[in-house]
């Protein structure tokens, strides 16, 4: 009677013996499937069999069904509840379910009872389910497979394949319902948090049924939340990952990455690949495992670095050059509130980094401030606010109470950068993920990735191929397109010692890109469509690769890592096709060394304090909850709205 069974027994008292009640219903149920399985169907008579066996054993089990129902009817109704909530529930149905369990035959009694259940778990079990949602039903393994799981020296299947359906983790509670999300949390998850895709949940709860497992997913499944949610919890339980395909173009219509995973709990002996390669393990990313085991950790010295812009979430802030002008004129002080607008779109397409889009900010500030600009407020009024009041106001307050400013104004970046003549900016999704310098006093986009430093140096670590191997290793994808996340990148990455020599690469390489881009008046994305095409072989893309390879020499040397040959050129990079890099070897050593700069970094942040625990070993730390430092602590309609995807903003 609860889905913690220590827990069901503090709960309930003397509620049954299952050795006298539930036994012998499996028992009998057993039996006959044994029987049914052992009748070849060469008459009708032996169908009519089968069928009189399958409606005995359905009979045996059809008490235990109703329970069962109403126990995870019970946890799925609660979850978003306090656990006496869930308690109060199961109590209350105590008795109808000794009822039903005691009555043996066909009674009227029992049928009733039987009835009483199932209508109690239909309505738990849909509970705050969507309207456009399915019916919500449970499949209960072991009922329905009492010959795989019941009197079994091993219990489950010997191995389970398939295609789990994907939703964005994002979109769970939208789609299926916000009790439905925290209930695969809670229970199949085991309380491990993030926002991990729904194919997680289908990776966790085959490993509780099956010895061995086969399953194509979305390539999600070894990045961010869904790999730390699902297959860090498998590989902690030791499960080996022994063969694996990290990310294959789905051979249908839709645009999407796959990846296909082989995974087992008994002992393997064999080889294990990665996409073709023999490799000597596997990790929870799809990449081969790390000569420590030790998983990347946060850096305390990293948390501030860097944020993702504002959320506007309204259209009628954004203004054309005219309108902001024709503003600015007929009231000279709304340049405090009328700001230059940059998005990532113009990060990939603009050369000059300049825009042509603008956009109404008043801040945190109140209304009465925001309302002394009153040709803005007046913008803001007539295409801001007629939306906002549409809103749920109880879901969302501030939404409508304070629609005048942005969903999350990132005030404190703004204040970060205020006193800087340049910032670091990177586009959120793009194709080759280029740092690129920005000016500070503009409304800056939440497709948009400040790093709040102003140094060459910082830019040219963030600019080599050095950083870019770490960031394509650890941050997610959307479907080829590069999602930079700051949680997953950022946070854990350590610099070398300030370099001269870097700074002055990095400065060169700017002066060059530039140069180059304004030219051909083409912004970073087709420049670097050139740089990695091995047919490009113009004098001046020759330049800006000539750029890339003294910069990655000299952050090597600022790391002291002078011992490695480089050899760049045309390589095969993993879901990215060819690019303009070190080779493969190179890389594989790289990672490895920046790993093991991470644990020594994070081990002394630990031993000075700047940590509240250490991470549970370096092997086999459990897939980790997020530092609440790392979330952003202004509201948020999707949870952690730091990395957002691509369609941020676009459902409510």
């Amino acid at each position: 009677m609860h889905l913690d069974p220590s827990k069901g027994r503090k709960l309930h008292t003397n509620l049954f013996d299952y050795t006298a009640v539930l036994e012998p219903l499996l028992k009998d149920a057993l039996e006959r499937r044994r029987l049914l399985a052992a009748i070849r169907v060469i008459t009708i008579r032996d169908a009519d069999d089968k069928a009189r066996l399958t409606a005995e054993a359905d009979a045996d089990l059809e008490a235990l069904r109703s329970v069962a129902d109403l126990v995870v009817a019970a946890h799925v109704a609660t979850a978003t509840q306090k656990s006496s909530a869930l308690d109060a529930r199961l109590l209350s149905a105590a008795e109808k379910v000794s009822a039903v369990l005691r009555t043996s035959g066909e009674s009227v009694q029992r049928a009733t009872a039987i009835t009483q259940l199932r209508d109690a778990a239909a309505e738990w079990l849909n509970a705050q389910r969507p309207e456009t949602a399915p019916v919500r039903s449970c499949l209960h393994w072991p009922l329905e497979f009492p010959e795989v799981f019941v009197d079994r020296e091993q219990s489950g299947f010997d191995a389970m394949i398939g295609n789990p359906p994907f939703i964005g983790g994002k979109k769970i509670s939208g789609a299926a319902g916000s009790n439905l999300r925290e209930h695969l949390v809670r229970v199949v998850a085991g309380g491990v948090t993030g926002n991990a895709d729904l194919v997680a949940y289908f990776f966790l709860r085959a490993t509780h049924v099956a010895q061995s497992v086969g399953f194509l997913a979305t390539n999600t499944i070894a990045q961010g939340d869904t790999s730390e949610v699902g297959l860090a919890q498998i590989v902690d339980e030791g499960w080996v990952i022994h063969r694996a395909i990290s990310s294959t173009p789905w051979p249908g219509r839709a645009a999407v990455e796959i990846a296909k995973v082989w995974l087992t709990s008994v002992d393997w002996s064999g080889k294990r690949f990665i996409d073709g390669e023999a490799v000597p393990s596997i990790d929870e990313t799809l990449w081969p495992g790390s000569r420590s085991g030790w998983r990347k950790q946060p850096l305390s010295s990293n948390l501030g670095m860097a944020s993702q812009g504002s959320i506007l979430l309204g259209q009628g802030f954004l203004l054309t050059a005219d309108e902001a002008q024709q503003l600015i004129a007929s009231e000279p002080a709304s340049v405090d509130v009328v700001l230059p607008f940059i998005s990532g779109e113009d990060l990939a397409t603009a050369p000059t980094m300049e825009t042509s889009t603008w956009a109404i900010n008043f801040f945190d500030w109140p209304e009465d401030r925001a309302a002394s600009f009153r040709g803005a407020w007046s913008h803001v009024a007539a295409h801001v606010k007629p939306d906002r009041m549409t809103k749920d106001r109880v879901k969302y307050p501030k939404m409508v109470d304070q629609w005048w400013r942005y969903w999350n104004e990132r005030v404190d970046l703004y204040e970060s950068i205020r006193d800087l003549l340049r910032v670091i900016a990177l586009p959120r999704v793009s194709k080759y993920a280029v740092p690129v310098w920005i000016k500070p006093n503009q409304v800056i986009n939440e497709k948009v990735i400040v790093v709040t430093r102003d140094d060459d140096d910082a830019f040219g670590v963030l600019s080599s191929g050095v950083h870019w191997r770490w960031m394509h290793r650890y941050t997610s994808t959307l479907g080829t397109g590069i999602n930079y996340s700051p949680s997953d990148v950022l946070h854990h990455f350590v610099f070398p010692a300030a370099s001269e020599a870097v700074a002055s690469a990095a400065a060169e390489l700017d002066r060059v890109r530039s140069e180059i881009m304004v030219a051909a008046n083409e912004g970073v994305t087709k420049t670097y469509n050139r740089v990695h095409d091995p047919a490009e072989t113009s004098d001046v893309i020759g330049r800006l690769r000539g750029c890339h390879v003294a910069l990655d020499s000299a952050v090597c040397d600022a790391y002291g890592w002078n011992d490695l040959e480089m050899e760049h050129d045309f390589h095969p990079v993993r879901g990215q096709g060819v690019r303009f890099t070190f080779n493969p070897a190179v890389t594989q050593e790289i990672l490895e060394r920046l790993l093991e700069l991470n644990k020594e970094r994070y081990e002394a942040e630990v031993a000075a304090g700047l940590h509240a625990a250490p991470a549970k070993g370096a092997a086999k730390n459990s897939a980790s909850k997020k530092s609440a430092a790392m979330k952003s602590s202004a509201p948020s309609l999707f949870g952690d709205d730091e990395d957002e995807s691509d369609d941020m903003g676009d459902d409510e």
